[in-house]
């Protein structure tokens, strides 16, 4: 499926999860929950960006039974919608058992199933937006259109979203430090191009909400301090080189090269403790500690 319009939302390709900037105003302390991978909020003058802070970030304590309801209320006062998906999927990252892919939203239970088994399998918009790193924008007929040539079920879909007034689609890529996904907005009217933008940045916070709602060890990772002795040793682990090619490279013996890895082991949260310290590595280098 190809929409007419993709808005773009921030640097071209999913490496930056920066979001546009919006209006500027000087703003208090905000929440320290980093916006990406890279620590960074790309406008922390924002005043709007720090109002999506306030009621995204909650998220994270909301109880299950009310969780969808409340991200839905919550998207709603970033951009008009009559309903809203938000998937998320394990990115690469080895050593993490994967997860089945998380779904919230006030899309009715059983097409968000159906959804999910279309974005995993093969939905081209999904990949679009990801790949482009922008919001695609268009209306629910184009994309029935493609859901008809392409989905089993494609009636079932058709019939609930035209009851459901949405007459627009907007689908923002979403990224997470391990995870990656994507917001799907149903609105009656075509959004605003500044709301898009404010959807933007509500997508990244709230997969990295979720993600630390679903893995609450990520926050003591981040946490995590390495000195540069650590890092090389690390570095060298992920790079794939045996203990005694480190030892070389680095001008250490063999046994302080595991002395290394064995005290990174020991200091991770518990719950992932059983990893391998190359396996640790890796996700922390994911988290950009590395």
């Amino acid at each position: 499926m190809t929409l007419p319009q993709a808005l773009p939302t921030g640097p071209q390709g999913p490496a930056r999860a920066a979001a546009p900037r919006l209006a500027h105003a000087a703003a208090p302390a905000r929440a320290s929950l980093p916006l990406d991978p890279a620590g960074e909020d790309p406008d922390p003058g924002c005043a709007l960006h720090q109002r999506i802070d306030e009621w995204i970030l909650p998220l994270r304590a909301v109880g299950a039974a009310r969780l969808d309801a409340e991200l839905g209320a919550r998207l709603q006062r970033i951009a008009p919608m009559e309903q809203c998906l938000c998937v998320l999927a394990d990115h690469d990252c080895a050593g993490l058992d994967a997860m089945a892919p998380r779904l919230h939203g006030t899309m009715a239970p059983e097409l968000q199933r159906l959804y999910a088994t279309l974005i995993v399998e093969r939905d081209p918009l999904l990949a679009r937006a990801g790949q482009e790193w922008c919001a695609l924008a268009g209306t629910i007929e184009q994309h029935c259109s493609w859901l008809q040539e392409h989905a089993r079920n494609a009636e079932v879909i058709r019939a609930w979203l035209r009851r459901s007034g949405a007459g627009n689609l907007v689908v923002v890529p979403a990224r997470g430090w391990l995870s990656r996904g994507a917001v799907f907005a149903f609105s009656a009217r075509r959004p605003a191009e500044s709301g898009v933008f404010a959807l933007f940045y509500a997508a990244q916070r709230l997969a990295v909400t979720l993600e630390l709602r679903y893995r609450p060890y990520t926050a003591e990772l981040l946490a995590m301090r390495f000195t540069a002795r650590e890092r090389d040793v690390l570095r060298a682990g992920l790079q794939g080189a045996a203990d005694d090619e480190i030892a070389r490279r680095l001008g250490l013996s063999v046994d302080a090269v595991r002395y290394y890895f064995k005290r990174f082991k020991h200091r991770v949260p518990p719950a992932i403790g059983h990893l391998r310290p190359r396996e640790l590595a890796r996700i922390v280098h994911h988290l950009g500690k590395l």
